[in-house]
């Protein structure tokens, strides 16, 4: 799942890059990104929050059930139904949704943003249908299909934005330089890449065993738990998008909110695909032990999370905090971005990264209390994220320059993110217990508690920032200038970082370094097993 993930996020990626370099961070880029964020919010806003929290658990139960085939076809039939109708309506009222979200002053930049956005609508219909889809593949054991659709949307839109750049005759585009023809490239093929996204997943639901059935009753399927979760569910999803809401609009108005996407594309790219694929495989599992009575089991399940998400996010966060100037210049100071956009973005980057380790903490922790069928509480933290997120970026927009407030709202996220992860662990420890003592583990009498664990990894991580730091620094003065410099220091410091880290990880004795080290390098470091044999028996 991690491979797939990572190569739709790659390829995600490469699409990204090629749009900043075709269409610069100026005024093109933010209608674009503002357009395209529309679906998202409508979906998520209408149907993707219940679909998100209360989905997977809501089909564990059904198949235990043995009816996990009638609660999809209900699913997908106020799916179709429901957001096809949705998807027609937004069209319409495209004008009144941009004007909400965008506190642009560029009438011209509007009219661009209300034109994709009349193309981008139509796509809340088919990430409906892939997420339920996706989620029954997984509650199946199928995950191959949910990971690899992405690289297909992906390369549909590079192809698209190729095509694109080909009518153009060069100069940084703006939105009155627009053809309608350009607008209906970068449109329509942004749509496209979105539907076969959803349609590639169908034969893989097909060959799971689904089969439609007409005149299929739906009594009995768990409809009415369904809709105990969803007020919950709504509470949740409208304090996230009220947030949204309020950071674009800052953002729009002083014409940073591309410089906020862009980063924001780097920061989730190790939380995507370390942290979705490991909550992605797991959220299953965790249902089950909640349908059969384990709280024990649950827990165990979330402490591996915690502990392998953090072990590989670590150096990751820290990387992205002390190389963060140096990682957008390499991607992003191409084309029509100057070298002053990219090293805003690098320092967007590195305020993010902050907030990277307690986000994918927040994001796993609610996915347990949705496994317990719990959508209260998680609704509530958020309740709470979402107020300190508001009440910082307005602050920031008070205080701060116009210039540098893209720096003060992604400060307020990551204060909010760390927000939710103490309220969380709060809530789940006084749910679960301790997550993971030494006594939920047969055998397991000296295991180190999770939280002195995270704690010796986030210290193995600042000491391989701190090589970083330093060897970046000794080379910033005779490096070139530019995204060959940038990527000069990236290729040293890097590999620093992580050797600095490893070594600290093994002199910290934190078993889950030691584990790795045992499956990956086997002659160099046989498992535990092996040496007790060798030394007959001892130790």
């Amino acid at each position: 799942m991690a491979i797939g993930t990572a190569a739709s996020r790659i390829t995600g990626f490469a699409r990204t890059l090629l749009l900043v370099t075709v269409l610069g961070v100026g005024g093109v880029k933010q209608a674009f990104d503002v357009a395209n964020t529309m679906p998202n919010i409508l979906y998520t806003l209408l149907i993707g929050g219940m679909l998100t929290s209360t989905l997977v658990p809501q089909l564990v139960q059904a198949r235990t059930r043995g009816q996990d085939d009638a609660y999809t076809q209900w699913l997908l039939t106020v799916v179709v139904l429901g957001l096809a109708g949705v998807s027609a309506l937004s069209i319409g009222l495209a004008p009144l949704l941009i004007r909400l979200y965008s506190h642009t002053h560029d009438p011209e930049q509007l009219d661009l943003t209300i034109t994709w956005a009349r193309y981008f609508l139509p796509q809340i219909l088919f990430y409906g249908m892939s997420a339920v889809v996706s989620a029954v593949l997984n509650v199946r054991g199928r995950f191959a299909a949910p990971v690899w659709a992405p690289v297909l949307n992906n390369l549909v839109v590079i192809a698209t934005v190729i095509g694109f750049a080909l009518t153009r005759d060069g100069g940084e585009p703006t939105p009155a330089s627009l053809t309608s023809g350009q607008r209906a490239v970068l449109g329509v093929g942004t749509t496209l890449g979105v539907a076969v996204m959803t349609a590639v997943l169908l034969p893989s639901l097909v060959a799971s065993g689904f089969r439609w059935r007409r005149g299929r009753g739906f009594r009995g399927i768990g409809l009415r738990r369904t809709g105990r979760l969803l007020p919950w569910a709504l509470v949740y999803v409208g304090a996230t998008q009220l947030s949204y809401l309020v950071l674009s609009r800052l953002a729009t108005g002083v014409d940073q909110f591309a410089e906020y996407t862009l980063a924001v594309v780097v920061w989730q790219l190790p939380h995507a695909v370390i942290t979705a694929s490991v909550i992605a495989a797991l959220l299953p599992r965790m249902s089950r032990h909640a349908v059969f009575g384990r709280p024990d089991l649950l827990r165990r399940d979330l402490d591996r999370a915690l502990r392998v998400t953090t072990l590989l996010l670590a150096p990751a966060a820290v990387a992205l905090v002390v190389l963060g100037r140096q990682t957008s210049v390499t991607l992003f100071a191409h084309g029509h971005t100057s070298m002053a956009d990219a090293e805003r973005v690098g320092l967007v980057l590195s305020i993010l990264a902050l907030g990277l380790l307690p986000y994918s903490g927040y994001q796993a922790q609610a996915r347990a209390f949705y496994a317990l069928d719990d959508a209260r509480s998680p609704a509530l933290v958020q309740v709470a994220v979402s107020s300190v997120q508001i009440l910082v970026n307005l602050l920031a927009a008070a205080t701060l320059p116009a210039g540098v407030r893209v720096l003060g709202l992604a400060g307020g996220i990551v204060v909010a993110n760390g927000t939710g992860a103490v309220l969380s662990t709060v809530l789940l420890r006084r749910r679960l217990g301790a997550v993971s003592p030494a006594r939920d583990r047969p055998g397991a009498t000296g295991r180190t508690p999770t939280t002195r664990t995270l704690v010796r990894m986030g210290l193995a991580a600042v000491t391989g920032g701190a090589a970083a730091a330093v060897l970046a620094a000794v080379l910033a003065p005779v490096v070139p200038e530019g995204w060959t410099g940038g990527a000069v220091v990236l290729a040293a410091a890097s590999p620093a970082l992580l050797i600095t880290y490893l070594a600290a990880l093994l002199l910290l004795r934190v078993r889950e370094a030691r584990r790795a080290l045992e499956l990956y390098t086997p002659r160099l470091c046989p498992p535990a097993s092996r040496r007790s044999r060798q030394d007959g028996g001892r130790g």
